[in-house]
């Protein structure tokens, strides 16, 4: 992480973690812009963005498929809180399938979120957690329930048959709802999580995970896929990606 971003995080509730993986703040108070670079991480993203430019910029972001470069312009904050895959349909009640690698403005006084809730992590994720929980209207569905604990448990590692048998819920079924809530099959997602949990055996010097991958040769497959880099690139830490990435689990 370059030394002028600053960057932190909360957990959720337990009553929130089916839905929310963590709410966070980056902050670049220096004089500059600066280049950030964001690999797909299986998460779909709110995104709260203050600087004087724009005082409060609302917008919600879909799952990613590639690697993107943006810029944290100078003397900005954004704050976000980073949604699982049950999120789209219980707390957002929108398919984010359209916007796929992409994303859309929403309307300022979403979630009841104003310019001062910005100030403090612990304000804006506290504001936007009694949000949410107002949101929880109906139950959760059994099914989808075990399906998205299997799929967070086993950090992707697991086929769409041993879900499928698990939740009692056909494969055609799950793949139907992934693409009508997410816009991707339930393989594709599970890869981008294994994708992500790999950086865990980077962060430490290893070039191949213990688990989750049968050979060497699919597993620099998948991370060419994802990241255009080698693991052993991701694992120099070229130009900060590695770190920018991995400091926001």
């Amino acid at each position: 992480m370059k030394e002028t971003i600053q960057l932190t995080s909360l957990v959720p509730s337990d009553d929130l973690a089916p839905f929310v993986e963590s709410f966070w703040m980056i902050e670049n108070p220096s004089d500059k812009d600066e280049e950030l670079s964001t690999f797909p991480d299986g998460g779909i993203d709110l995104y709260f963005f203050h600087n004087a430019e724009y005082p409060l910029h609302i917008s919600l972001v879909g799952l990613e498929t590639d690697a993107k470069v943006g810029a944290m312009p100078k003397h900005s904050v954004l704050l976000g809180v980073r949604l699982k895959i049950l999120a789209a349909e219980y707390l957002l009640n929108k398919s984010v399938a359209n916007i796929l690698n992409d994303r859309i403005t929403l309307d300022i006084g979403f979630a009841g979120i104003e310019l001062n809730d910005l100030k403090s992590l612990d304000t804006f994720a506290n504001k936007l957690s009694l949000y949410f929980a107002s949101q929880l209207t109906a139950p959760i569905d059994p099914r989808k329930k075990v399906m998205s604990e299997l799929i967070y448990k086993t950090h992707g590692s697991i086929t769409v048959t041993e879900i499928s048998q698990a939740a009692n819920w056909s494969s055609r079924q799950i793949n139907r709802y992934f693409n009508k809530w997410l816009g991707l099959p339930l393989k594709s997602y599970c890869d981008i999580l294994r994708f992500r949990h790999s950086f865990d055996s980077l962060k430490v010097g290893e070039l191949f995970p213990k688990e989750g991958f049968n050979d060497q040769s699919h597993y620099i497959k998948l991370i060419k896929k994802y990241s255009s880099l080698t693991p052993k690139q991701l694992a120099q830490d070229e130009n900060d990606r590695f770190i920018q990435l991995y400091s926001e689990d």
